[in-house]
Order: structure tokens, then C-alpha cells, then sequence
């Protein structure tokens, strides 16, 4: 008779599989637990969706609570750094935002990518029209207000190192792009700028420290301070001014996570860090004796590579003051949460307390040239300017967002894709259309 009497192995595999379905929950008791905090990962709005019979019923409530659990969750974010871990080095796939894994294990946001193969390309209607504009606000700034415009092409990591450019984007066919537009628009119109992209192209091969590093997308620190040389030198040669030395007191070299030069790793979120090359820092200091020496106050314009100007204290030592409006929007560094926007309630009391403007901008941001403050500067400035009704209807298209995204000018790169048109004549024929309305 077989006995039914449970055998001691298997009741203590029942036991262990219980604790090992229930250790998760267990260590929620614990937040730190969780394991090391993700990065850049939010809070949804929808976690706080109130217990409430409409939330109820239309199933907020159910979501956020299952959200919140899920979050709460013992070791989640170790398992998540597990998870990304294993999709990096075994299938060299991240899911990280915006994110691209080179085919030689470098790192680039695809957007630039995206300029530097021209797939969005504005074309040369929108391009002499904007650049007409700019050229007419250098103008009047310069010669109603003593406010130099100073416009500054900064590099992108895709034109600097295309050779990394995955297959999948098809790298072989290359158009047209905005930077080749603007750059040859701008010398035919006289406007008065500086190419970065161009300097660090001629630099790559002579360069004897990288100008970006494997795993950023912006310059490197050494990479910053040589496009800080040349931009003191520009804006002293435009201005007609000797801005404060830049003195060199030594250089050092890290494989340590510094400033910007590793700056898209944090985002993937990896259980161990990726082994750095070894990037050079420069060591420098300013000298301002007050005499000869001059520093203006300047407002700028311009994108994240900006960000590194300001954190390095380099735009406190070069300038008086150094107000700068990130993308036309926010003041940096006010541009979280809350966020502090810029005030141009009266843009021309604004330009009378500056000295320069300085309009900096990567390429792969050029498709919206400007983030509309040329438009909004030349309405403030010029008493009978009124705006073309193509560049009004352009900019519409370029600065409509929708949860932090150009949903608008996005869906028109998908619309241009799905029917193997140009960009350019999707965005003319978009445009037009806005204008019949």
C-alpha cells in the first residue's frame, strides 16, 4: 500500500517556491530593496489618480494602482538593470529613449542621424526665407540697439563620425541636409556666423584627444574647450572687444564619468558600467584685469550643448551676464520642474540690457531654425514687419508639441517615409495646405 504521507523533499520545494512568489512583495516592505534608482525615469501623472467614482470607472484608478504596485515592487529596479544588461551585451539592443548603438559600439541620438543622411530636409524655399530674416534682425539689432547677433553652428556626433552609422539607416543614401542649406544660404547672404561642425571635421584627424567620447553625444570636455578658443576669438573678431585670457595651467586625463562625456550611459541603465577610453580635461584659468579686458552681458539661444558653457563657469568668467533661454523657452538652469520661463513680454527693454546675442545650434536641430525667435525678435523690433504667411505656417508645424514632442513635424517625417517623397515637398505641401485654410 503506497504510503500518503508527503515526502520531506517536496514539502520543503513547496516551501521554497512560496518564499521565493512572495520575497518580492516582502521586500516592498523595504524601498531600498528596490535596488539603485533608475535614471530618468519619472513619476506618471496617472500614478496619482484619486479613488474617486469617476477614476473608477473609467479605469484611471485600476491603472495608477497597478502602476504604483508595480513600481513598488521588491528588486524591481535591479531586475530592470538586469533585463537591459542582458539586451545590451548579448543582443547589443537598448531601450533606452533616443538612443542608437553604433556598428562600432558608439552611441548617437538618432535625430542626428537623421540630418546628417538629409531625410529632413526643409529644402531652399524655407531656408533663403528664414535666413533673409535672420540677416535682417543682425541688421536692425546692430544698428537701432549696438546688439551684436552672433549666429553659431554647433557640431553634431553624426557629421563628426559617420563611419558608426548602423545599416539599418542606410548610410549610403545620403541627401541634401538643412546644415549644408543653412551654412551655404547664410555665406551668400552675408550673415555673420561661426562653423563649428566645419572646425571640428578639419580637427578629427589632427586632434590629439577626441573631441567626443564613445559614449556621449555631445563634445567632449576637451572637445568644449576648443570650441571655447574659437568662439572667444569669433566674438572678439565680430565684436571688435579683447575678452578675458583663457590661461592653460595643465591637463589631465580620466576613464571617470565627468561633465557631458558619458553622458547617454546613465540612460541605459546598465547593472555594470561600460569600460571608457580615456578622455582628456583641461585644466584652465581666466584672467580679467579690467582695464583692457572686456565683458559683455549676453543673452543666448540655443540647445543642450549650451549646457556645458554654463556648468563649466566658463559664460560667468567671459561675461558680465549670461541669461540663457534653453530652445527659446525656459531659463536655463530653471528648466525642470518648476519651470521658469523666459520673459519677453518686452524683448526690446530686453536687447537694450545686451551687449551680444548669441543664436547657437546643432544641426540636428536646424530643421527648426531658430525655436521662433527670429520671428518674435523682428516683430518686437521692427514696428511694420509683418511675418510671411510660409515661415508663420512652418513654424506652427515645427513648434506644435504634444507630451514634450513635435508630434506635428514627426508625423510628417513618418508621412514622407511611408510615401517615399522628399521631406521637403511634404512639409511645402503641409504648409500650403495650413495657408488655404
Amino acid at each position: 500500500m503506497k504510503s500518503t504521507r508527503q515526502h520531506p523533499l517536496a514539502f520543503i520545494l513547496w516551501i521554497f517556491v512560496c518564499l521565493l512568489l512572495l520575497a518580492p512583495a516582502a521586500l516592498s516592505l523595504v524601498p531600498q530593496w528596490k535596488g539603485q534608482p533608475l535614471y530618468g525615469v519619472q513619476k506618471s501623472s496617472e500614478e496619482n489618480a484619486a479613488f474617486t467614482g469617476k477614476n473608477i470607472f473609467t479605469g484611471r484608478f485600476q491603472k495608477a494602482a497597478d502602476e504604483r504596485v508595480r513600481r513598488g515592487v521588491g528588486i524591481s529596479n535591479a531586475w530592470i538593470r538586469f533585463h537591459h544588461e542582458l539586451n545590451y551585451r548579448i543582443f547589443n539592443y537598448t531601450s533606452a529613449e533616443k538612443l542608437v548603438l553604433g556598428s562600432d559600439g558608439c552611441f548617437y541620438e538618432e535625430m542626428y542621424i537623421t540630418e546628417y543622411l538629409g531625410r529632413n530636409y526643409i529644402g531652399d524655399f524655407f531656408i533663403e526665407k528664414k535666413v533673409r530674416e535672420l540677416k535682417q534682425l543682425q541688421q536692425v539689432l546692430r544698428d537701432e540697439y549696438g546688439v551684436d547677433l552672433l549666429l553659431v553652428f554647433e557640431p553634431g556626433k553624426a557629421h563628426f563620425h559617420p563611419e558608426g552609422i548602423p545599416e539599418r539607416y542606410h548610410p549610403e543614401i545620403k541627401g541634401k541636409t538643412n546644415y549644408e542649406g543653412f551654412t551655404a544660404e547664410c555665406r551668400r547672404a552675408g550673415v555673420r556666423y561661426l562653423d563649428l561642425n566645419a572646425y571640428f571635421s578639419d580637427l578629427k584627424a589632427k586632434s590629439p584627444h577626441p573631441l567626443y567620447s564613445k559614449y556621449g553625444v555631445h563634445w567632449s570636455t576637451y572637445g568644449l574647450w576648443k570650441a571655447t578658443d574659437t568662439l572667444v576669438g569669433f566674438i572678439e573678431n565680430q565684436c571688435c572687444i579683447n575678452l578675458p585670457d583663457i590661461i592653460a595651467v595643465g591637463d589631465s586625463s580620466s576613464r571617470f564619468n565627468k561633465d557631458l562625456d558619458f553622458d547617454m550611459e546613465p540612460s541605459m541603465n546598465l547593472l555594470c558600467g561600460l569600460p571608457h577610453e580615456t578622455l582628456n580635461f583641461p585644466i584652465r584659468r581666466f584672467e580679467y584685469d579690467g582695464t583692457s579686458h572686456v565683458r559683455p552681458r549676453v543673452l543666448t539661444i540655443a540647445d543642450s550643448y549650451y549646457w556645458s558653457i554654463v556648468n563649466s563657469g566658463i559664460s560667468d568668467n567671459l561675461f558680465a551676464t549670461n541669461e540663457f533661454w534653453y530652445y527659446n523657452e525656459a531659463v536655463y538652469p530653471d528648466i525642470w520642474n518648476p519651470v521658469v520661463w523666459a520673459d519677453k513680454s518686452d524683448l526690446c527693454s530686453t536687447f537694450r540690457h545686451h551687449d551680444i546675442i548669441l543664436l547657437m545650434i546643432t544641426d540636428a536641430n536646424l530643421y527648426n531654425f531658430g525655436w521662433g525667435f527670429i520671428e518674435e525678435a523682428l516683430a518686437a523690433v521692427v514696428p511694420d514687419w509683418r511675418p510671411d504667411p510660409s515661415v508663420e505656417a512652418l513654424d506652427c508645424i515645427m513648434q506644435t508639441k504634444e507630451e514634450g514632442q513635435h508630434k506635428w513635424y514627426l508625423e510628417l517625417l513618418k508621412r514622407a517615409t511611408r510615401m517615399q517623397r522628399p521631406f521637403s515637398q511634404v512639409l511645402r505641401d503641409e504648409v500650403e495646405g495650413i495657408k488655404r485654410r
